[in-house]
């Protein structure tokens, strides 16, 4: 006899075969909870019996076709990068501090300190990310960006932030959470390192920095500090439950700082067409080895089992089921 319903929503056909798998996880942990699965697009007719139990809800999108008569929704949502800084530092995870930007602003220099990175509000492959010293970064004007810098015609406008100085060779740290649990994590470096930091304001300003700029190569793990402070952003954003947590390292002091937790729901690199999604299973199944086509079908083996990513999300949407469920 079933107890519960529990409803997931993924965001195109691409992610079928994924959440096949998952719910039948599901029903194998727990039988009593009812599962059903579609796309954000499908405007499905589920049985009226199924809203007389309490009911859970999880979309990988903000917005989904299917009307929901009852029961908690967890669901991806866009939340700028402002918005993200603020409430990760509110639940005591350290953030570099993080500023509209506006050009002749002044920045404090004991918060914000010798070297500051400009970066857009939302991220883009045209947004430059640039490294200024933060005196320079005070005096700039439109004028010193060539005509066709896409802050001249970025309507969100700029952040301005601390930059943390992960190494020579630029790092970064990214944990992917389904429901505050990691079902996979990697560390990635730049390929090219970047220039010292004693270089000129025009070296400092063109260098690349940032993990979208260039050339890079990862390994898929992570030390365990860095697991835990993604489990508590996990904790921090528990209403959107996918989250791919960007987590740095001080190179320093050897202290980690949220970045962002890409909360939007595009992140679902196991079977996604995104070509974020697409290159790490390429790199993973190791294309030049065994050529494209099987080299994503091992790609994404090789990431569900890191962690047995689908028996997390499955012991991971039951447990929610059992205590979320109205």
């Amino acid at each position: 006899m079933w107890k519960y319903t529990l409803i997931l929503i993924h965001r195109g056909p691409e992610y079928e075969r994924d959440f096949t798998e998952i719910v039948r996880k599901v029903v194998g942990i727990d039988p009593t909870i009812q599962v059903f699965f579609s796309s954000v697009q499908a405007k499905v007719r589920l049985p009226a019996e199924i809203w007389e139990r309490p009911t859970l809800v999880v979309s990988l999108n903000e917005k989904f076709a299917l009307p929901i008569k009852r029961g908690t929704v967890l669901r991806s949502s866009e939340i700028s990068k402002l918005g993200q800084a603020k409430r990760a530092r509110e639940g005591g995870i350290s953030v570099p501090p993080i500023l509209p930007f506006e050009f002749g602003m002044k920045l404090d220099p004991i918060v914000f300190g010798p070297l500051v990175i400009l970066k857009p509000m939302t991220f883009t492959s045209q947004g430059k990310v640039h490294l200024f010293r933060r005196t320079r970064a005070e005096t700039i004007r439109p004028a010193d960006f060539p005509p066709d810098h896409f802050i001249h015609r970025d309507r969100r406008g700029y952040l301005v932030q601390k930059f943390v100085d992960t190494g020579a060779y630029p790092s970064w740290n990214r944990v992917m959470t389904f429901l505050g649990q990691p079902i996979y994590a990697v560390n990635g470096s730049l390929t090219v390192p970047r220039p010292p930091l004693d270089s000129s304001d025009q070296i400092l300003e063109n260098a690349t920095i940032a993990i979208q700029g260039g050339s890079r190569q990862r390994e898929w793990r992570v030390d365990d500090d860095v697991m835990s402070v993604a489990k508590r952003v996990g904790q921090v954003f528990s209403e959107v439950p996918l989250l791919a947590t960007d987590i740095l390292r001080d190179a320093q002091s050897g202290k980690l700082h949220f970045l962002e937790c890409n909360p939007g729901g595009n992140t679902w690199h196991f079977s996604s067409d995104q070509p974020g999604g697409i290159n790490l299973r390429l790199q993973l199944g190791e294309a030049d080895k065994h050529g494209r086509k099987k080299a994503l079908e091992l790609g994404r083996r090789r990431m569900i089992d890191q962690f047995g990513a689908f028996d997390v999300i499955a012991e991971a949407l039951v447990e929610k089921t059992r205590q979320a469920a109205s």
